[in-house]
This record gives structure tokens, sequence and C-alpha cells, in this order.
């Protein structure tokens, strides 16, 4: 490859690693993600920095960690000093160009890219049934007309199948029958329960206080709802979470097809990815915001569809931890640009074209402001900072005194996290292994003091609502 490729990003929103055809999921058909695993390289141990919108983007935008951005969750605002890769793929010489979701709250899309689509009023959260065929449309017109010398660089964000969100909210303040009572579908049309449906309940305080109590910091209305369910209102969230992944597979397919009848498809890498994942019903819980695999573990494939550019094809790669920080640098090692000091990510190019070169060993991720997990090959380690008495409005960390509560899952033999070996003291050595390996990952983090009003007002009310949850713990 001598000239430098045009760039496709295409990603979804609440997206989880598994729930793909390709990747053997009976339950749903997802045919044009599937081409692009043939003519790419899967990472099947792919994370996100933190699991909900705004915060995960932030780092795709970024390739910084979410205590490092400013937008450790939905609320937050990017630092203005931080370059942005629209930024700095336009100082490189590329032509940037956004169409779809952006929701990087802070960082205005319209300064950082040229913009297809972005909606009359800013795509927000949900709407997919309207703004992802519009997305898709004016792509279409992008690709059939784009005559331009420079290379491009094209990110496509498409909100399917965050509108499994959209049926969630229907159940906050309604009793809803189940599907087979309405006559909507037959029994054995559903999808079973996972297997982790059930879970252990020494989890964080955090979670506890975000998820779980009957006055949860995230969308308790939702929570009354589906304490109401049966079996079959749980299998019918997961069918209908796969329907609305189809649909957004048939718009990428669209996109592909188009690329194809072009002479761009040689020349032009592809890159998918999807923000965080979706619960779906796994440990009882439904949307992202936790630490569980369901909700932290996304795809992640590296494709082109022409020969000009050298990438492993229909390859699966189980063994590298990529991270949601390594969207930038990938972008930028292909369009011949330096990142920006102090990026976190690195580029996946060396392992999609095949080459043996020094990785990670662990896969880091944050929640919440609090939460934090390690990932190795073997383990997984989930665990929290407590509240700080006089909040500084610094992310916390690195500080092992300060701790909460923990979660420690062997990955070999409980994949799907239900047994907490935390409290066993065999498992004390791992667990300081996973304690080193977390400190030593954010003794490297730049992490600044949040000074936007929003994320400061909501980091003090929760932070309220948690340490009065610690004290009740500390009486006991």
């Amino acid at each position: 490859m001598n000239k430098r490729p045009n760039i496709l990003f295409i990603n979804t929103d609440q997206h989880s690693w598994d729930a793909l055809s390709a990747h053997g999921n009976p339950h749903l058909r997802t045919p044009n993600i599937d081409a692009l695993h043939r003519n790419g390289i899967s990472f099947r141990q792919s994370y996100c920095t933190d699991p909900v919108c705004a915060a995960a983007r932030s780092s795709w935008a970024t390739g910084l960690y979410t205590s490092e951005t400013g937008v450790p969750f939905n609320g937050g605002h990017l630092h203005p000093e931080i370059s942005d890769i629209g930024q700095v793929l336009n100082a490189g010489g590329y032509r940037a160009f956004h169409c779809g979701k952006w929701h990087v709250p802070g960082r205005n899309v319209r300064e950082s890219f040229q913009v297809l689509y972005y909606g009359r009023r800013n795509i927000g959260a949900g709407g997919a049934a309207y703004y992802d065929s519009a997305s898709t449309h004016a792509v279409a017109d992008f690709l059939t007309n784009y005559d331009g010398a420079a290379p491009f660089y094209l990110q496509i964000g498409y909100v399917d199948p965050h509108d499994v969100c959209e049926y969630l909210h229907n159940h906050e303040e309604k009793r809803i029958p189940n599907p087979v009572e309405q006559g909507i579908v037959s029994e054995d049309a559903l999808p079973p329960l996972p297997e982790n449906f059930d879970y252990d309940a020494r989890e964080t305080v955090l979670h506890r206080v975000c998820r779980r109590v009957d006055d949860a910091l995230i969308h308790a209305a939702i929570l009354k709802g589906v304490r109401d369910w049966d079996e079959l209102h749980w299998r019918y969230l997961r069918w209908n979470y796969y329907r609305f992944i189809e649909k957004v597979d048939a718009e990428i397919g669209r996109i592909l097809a188009l690329l194809r009848e072009t002479s761009l498809h040689h020349k032009t890498l592809i890159i998918f990815s999807a923000d965080h994942g979706e619960a779906c019903g796994s440990h009882q819980m439904f949307q992202k915001f936790t630490l569980y695999e369901e909700s932290v573990r996304v795809p992640f494939i590296v494709a082109c569809l022409g020969d000009e550019i050298p990438v492993e094809k229909d390859r699966f790669d189980d063994t590298h931890f990529v991270s949601g920080v390594d969207v930038f640098p990938t972008v930028c090692d292909y369009a011949g640009i330096d990142v920006p000091e102090g990026i976190q990510g690195t580029s996946v190019r060396p392992l999609a074209e095949g080459r043996d070169v020094p990785w990670r060993d662990c896969a880091y991720i944050e929640s919440n402001y609090w939460g934090r997990a390690i990932v190795t090959e073997q383990y997984k380690y989930v665990t929290e900072y407590k509240p700080k008495a006089l909040e500084d409005f610094l992310p916390p960390g690195p500080d092992a005194e300060q701790f909460g509560l923990a979660q420690l899952f062997d990955r070999h033999d409980d994949p799907g996290e239900m047994q907490n070996l935390a409290e066993d003291e065999t498992y004390s050595e791992v667990i300081k292994m996973c304690q080193d390996k977390l400190l030593a990952q954010e003794a490297g983090l730049h992490r600044q003091e949040m000074v936007h009003p929003s994320p400061k007002r909501i980091i003090s009310n929760w932070g309220d609502r948690l340490r009065a949850y610690w004290s009740i713990l500390d009486r006991i």
C-alpha cells in the first residue's frame, strides 16, 4: 500500500461482542457484519473503556480513558484542550467526515468534522428507526459522489441496537403482558434465558446503588417495571435486541454493497466496533453501566473489501486485548499521522497484518467514575473506589487504600461470572496481581480536575448516595 487509504469507521451502539452470527450466535443473522469478518480480522478480546455511550465515545475521539477525558458518564464534558480525531486528521492532510451519532458532550462535531448528516436536531440516545436510514442515505450520496484528491476518513455512527432501551422504557409506567400472552410470538421462537441469569449478590456498592436498590441512581423506573417480569418477558427482551441488531446489519450491508460498486473499495480500510454492550438479562440486568462481560466486551473488526490494504482475512484473534482507546492510534497509523502526546491506546495495525509485536497483557475498564476492572487472560477483577469524604472532583486513583468491595472471576472456569472468588483466601495472590496491574495502569493516566458544572453536579449527588450506603455497611 503506497498511498494513504480511505478509512471508514462504522460503529453501532450497545452491541455486545457475541451478538453476531459470525461469532456463533444462533439467535440472529448478521450477514453483512459477518462479511466484514470474512474480509478481515475479528478481535474477540475487545473491551470498551467505559460501558456507557458518551464515555466510551470520548475515548474513541481522543485515545484516552474516561477519567482523563472529562466524560466518565453521559453527563460529562470533554476537556476543551484535548484534541479529537477529526482535528488531528484534518491537520494531517485527511478530509475528516462524520455521519450519524456523535454523543461526545463538550465537543461540537461540526467544528471537528465535515458533517454529512447529524439531524436537524443533534442525534440523541434513541431514534434509530429514523436516524439510521437517513445516515445510510447520506453516506451513499457521499460515496457515490466523492472525487476529492485527498484521502478521507468517515465515521458512521449508527444508533441501533440502542433502541432496545426504548423498548425497556415502555415498561416504566405500565404492566405489559408477556409476548406469548399477547399472541405476538410463540414461546419456541424466543431465545432461551442466558445461562447466567442469576448472579452473586456480593457486588460493589457502586453497582448496588446505581443498578440494584429500589431508588437506583440509573433507570430506577425501568428496574421497578422489570421486577414484575416473568421468564418470557426476559426472553422477549433478548428477541427484540437481536432484531434491532439485524436492522442495523442491513444498513451496514447497504453501505458495503455500494462501496463494492465504486473504485474506492480496494483502497478503503474499514474498522467496525461498538461503544459498549447490552446486559439483556444476564445477571438480571438490562442495558449497560456495569462491568459484567456483556456490557463491556464489544466487537472489533479491521477489514478491507479489496486487496490493496494488507489485512488478515477471515481470522479470529482470541489472544490480544484490544480497547476503545486503540481506535484513534489505529486510524492515525494507517493515515500516516503522528498521534498527540499522552495517547493511551496502541495501533492494532501490526496485529491486523499478522505481525508479532509486544502487546498489553490485560484490559483496563472504568465505569461510573468510581468503578474499575482489570481483565487478564484467566481472571477478571472488578472493584471500586470509595467516594472521598470531601470531593475534590479529581477522578480517583491510584490509591489501594480507597478500594471498596471487589469481585474476582475465573474466566476459564466461570465465563458467565457467577462465582465471586474475591473472599477466597486461595486467590489472594491473584487479587494482588490484578490490583498491581490496575494501579500501574492508573499511574500512567493524565487525570485532571472536573471543572464543568454538569459532571460536578452528578459526582456530588452520586457521591452523597454512595457515602450514605457505605455508612450503613460500616455499622454492620
